[in-house]
């Protein structure tokens, strides 16, 4: 009798287990498509972090996204963009990858996901 009820209490505490598992994959689960704009990107005298205006009049102030070059290669975000040098008087041609993130405590902002140097 003592395993009967041991093998039910395992497979109540399993069933609980795939529910939370099934609530959390669809109702916390978030998924969100950047937009794609253009700009001129001025980079900071170190080169880690660059302001881009886009056609819109929008700024943006990018630090830590990923960024890829003309040939396409992906880099992670420790990697400065090199395409994008280190000279503050010279603009390089960028498309970054933006979501906007809507939050209820904190209002909203524009949250840069990628960089990616044109030239």
């Amino acid at each position: 009798m003592a395993a009967t009820r041991r093998k039910v209490f395992v497979m109540a505490g399993a069933v609980a287990v795939l529910a939370i598992g099934i609530w959390w994959w669809v109702g916390l689960r978030h998924e969100a498509t950047p937009a794609v704009v253009e700009g001129w990107a001025m980079p900071n005298g170190s080169g880690d972090a660059i302001h881009l205006v886009d056609s819109g009049g929008t700024g943006y102030s990018i630090a830590g996204a990923m960024w890829s070059g003309p040939d396409g290669v992906t880099h992670p975000p420790s990697n400065r963009p090199t395409c994008i040098g280190t000279d503050t008087s010279v603009k390089k041609r960028v498309q970054l990858g933006v979501v906007d993130i809507d939050d209820s405590e904190f209002g909203g902002w524009s949250h840069v996901v990628w960089v990616k140097c044109l030239d």
